[in-house]
């Protein structure tokens, strides 16, 4: 399957389809007090008054910055709901504790650094009519070469081990039925980023997933805090020992769906 780069321009914004139930606006946020102000004002002035119904819910994850200070004054103004951590949870537990706040049918996660624009959210929209989880894959991607590489390295051995079709399996902008999370998120253990987890497991489960490309960012300021060079080789170790437990797990519990059942990607081609 070959992905074209989002077509230039204004997506199309709307109309948005409240047929299919509200949507919770998700963020989870690790130090990010420079950028989250930004993100949130364009996310929610994009978003708040379009979508029928939807709230808007931010998840600190234990930040050391002033993260929290800046949420906190902004929350009356802004009216989000805040959940603030003493502790970091890890980038998977503060995203899965996040999405377990939400309570409307649809979850749209996005990562608080900006790297993705507000109003790309139309491009996964019209899908929610047909498809059960929808990812907005970085086309192209503005990360620096380390993570890059990284990245596909891990999609490419999730695809290898388990037969799925997807390209960017760790997006940090995927909007989803509720129902298709809570149906694997009790198993979810093994990988370090929720979502590739998460999608390896739902297409199995038979959920229909598809892939919507957007534009990415280079981060306006700051760096992340999850990848450093020098800790490259660890990750790829814990990462790849992960891929080969999660693979015996599914080969165990015979998780895999039957091969006749794989005969389409959930977007009409074939596999």
């Amino acid at each position: 399957m070959t992905l074209e780069r989002p077509s230039p321009g204004t997506p199309v914004r709307a109309p948005a389809t409240p047929d299919c139930g509200g949507v919770s606006i998700v963020f989870p946020v690790h130090n990010e007090s420079f950028i989250i102000e930004q993100t949130l004002r364009n996310y929610i002035a994009e978003l708040g008054a379009r979508l029928p119904d939807c709230e808007f819910i931010v998840c600190e994850d234990g930040s050391t910055d002033d993260t929290k200070a800046v949420l906190e004054r902004l929350t009356e103004e802004l009216g989000f709901q805040l959940y603030l951590s003493n502790e970091r949870k890890g980038y998977q537990r503060a995203v899965m504790d996040a999405v377990a706040r939400a309570s409307k049918p649809w979850v749209f996660v996005v990562d608080s650094d900006y790297q993705f624009a507000a109003i790309d959210y139309w491009r996964l929209e019209p899908y929610r009519l047909t498809h059960d989880i929808i990812l907005g894959i970085k086309r192209p991607r503005r990360d620096p070469f380390y993570r890059v590489w990284l990245s596909a390295g891990q999609n490419w051995l999730l695809r290898r081990f388990f037969n799925v079709p997807y390209r960017d399996m760790d997006t940090g902008f995927r909007l989803f039925r509720k129902v298709a999370y809570d149906a694997v998120a009790g198993e979810i253990r093994h990988l370090s980023f929720f979502t590739a987890e998460f999608v390896v497991r739902a297409h199995h489960a038979g959920f229909r997933i598809h892939e919507v490309p957007v534009h990415h960012y280079a981060r306006k300021i700051g760096s992340t805090t999850i990848f450093f060079i020098s800790g490259l080789f660890a990750i790829c170790v814990r990462q790849f020992a992960a891929i080969l437990r999660m693979h015996a797990e599914f080969r165990r519990r015979r998780l895999f769906r039957p091969r006749q059942g794989r005969q389409q990607d959930g977007r009409g081609g074939r596999i």
